[in-house]
């Protein structure tokens, strides 16, 4: 297998943009190729983060898959070999792994790539675009994740401001509920500066959460809060209205890049009526009156307390990785052999009837690693007379090499 990789590691997002595929240009650029002879199977997959295409084919493919890409995207070849990264066998099945498992993502060990993998699979085996081969690395790559999201904390343990801001919210507003003895009705979240970047993040995490939230937007920017309108999305309040809405939440987040405080102290005593109430201030400059906290029934976080709580998670986060790896080599190794072992198989299909030669072969593929597996079906290869074969079956390439 090789792949072909385009990802916010190497390349700017205006040029990441231009690789991309819908699922459409997916099945059509796929079948156009395979109906050439061209490649015997591939997956694409396509997000805001990478487009990676990963196939099978004769050994001097990725020449021709490059070409391909340039013709139908009207890419320059000299662009493709500046942002473009190459894999090829063992080192495709790797970076595979690395990816739907979390490790090749911008936010480490995050659950989306590996939904969008495996859809992006789905969608070429149902089209008929992937092989044997394909199908066990494939398999052995969800494998992986699965076990390495079972058996390690990557994946639940956040880095975010934006969700980590999200989970201290919940968690407040569940203690006070079942303070309240209304464990169901947890209360909503008045959001200011929720058409911004981090204010997005926030506001997606606390829906996701079935929290009802309260978004400000400046009439200027009314248009922005357009992309969250949808049925269970939040509802909206001026920015100048925002202390009309403190009464009816039991949590305020502020994240701006005001000059001024969203939030004084003496304004928000008013409207709060003593009520209890968290106050979270991601803004930098500050957006919230810092003697606020000593206001009755007011908790008051600043950004300071969640870059802490960031880096703390984070230093968890790469000593989890360290485990990821650990599974992910294991998955590897046993991938690797069982590539080895069915291509040796196919190439040796008369001595694999007699017993004892099965019984070797499987003994020798449960005690040696992959290197040495493959090094010993190469001798008995060459013995046999297949010497010059390895690599290549049926025009083919093979995992070997």
């Amino acid at each position: 297998m090789f792949c072909i990789s385009v990802s916010y590691k190497k390349t700017p997002l205006e040029i990441r943009q231009r690789f991309a595929f819908t699922p459409e240009e997916q099945t059509a650029f796929l079948a156009g190729l395979v109906k050439k002879g061209k490649i015997t199977g591939g997956v694409i997959v396509s997000t805001c983060n990478r487009s990676e295409f990963y196939f099978t084919g004769i050994s001097c493919i990725i020449e021709e898959m490059e070409e391909a890409l340039s013709d139908w995207k009207g890419i320059s070849g000299e662009e493709i070999k500046n942002y473009c990264l190459h894999y090829q066998g063992k080192q495709a099945v790797r970076h595979l792994f690395r990816v739907v498992c979390g490790l090749d993502s911008m936010v480490l060990g995050e659950d989306e790539i590996l939904h969008q993998v495996k859809e992006a699979y789905l969608n070429a085996d149902r089209t008929g675009f992937t092989n044997g081969e394909m199908n066990i690395i494939f398999q052995g790559a969800f494998n992986c994740a699965k076990l390495s999201k079972s058996e390690t904390k990557l994946s639940n343990t956040p880095v975010s401001i934006g969700t980590l801001t999200a989970n201290a919210v919940e968690e407040y507003l569940r203690e006070q509920a079942a303070g309240d003895g209304q464990a169901d009705t947890p209360g909503k979240v008045l959001v200011i500066g929720a058409t911004g970047k981090m204010g997005s993040i926030v506001v997606k995490d606390l829906l996701a959460k079935g929290i009802a939230v309260v978004g400000t937007s400046r009439r200027r920017h009314k248009e922005e809060g357009l992309f969250f309108v949808k049925e269970g999305g939040p509802e909206w309040v001026d920015f100048e209205n925002r202390y009309e809405a403190v009464p009816m939440v039991k949590a305020v987040v502020s994240v701006t890049a005001s000059p001024h405080y969203t939030l004084t102290r003496e304004a928000f005593v008013e409207a709060a009526k003593g009520e209890p109430c968290l106050l979270v201030d991601l803004g930098v400059p500050r957006d919230i009156d810092r003697n606020l906290k000593y206001a009755e029934g007011v908790t008051l976080l600043d950004i300071d307390h969640f870059k802490t709580l960031s880096v703390e998670n984070n230093a968890v986060k790469l000593g989890e990785m360290e485990k990821v790896e650990g599974i992910l080599n294991e998955c590897l190794e046993e991938i690797m052999k069982k590539l080895y072992l069915r291509d040796f198989q196919q190439k040796m299909a008369d001595r694999f009837e007699e017993p004892w030669f099965q019984k070797m072969i499987y003994y020798l593929r449960e005690v040696l690693d992959s290197e040495q597996l493959i090094k010993v079906f190469e001798r008995i290869c060459e013995q046999e007379g297949f010497a010059g074969d390895i690599g290549e079956r049926d025009g083919v390439f093979s995992i070997y090499g």
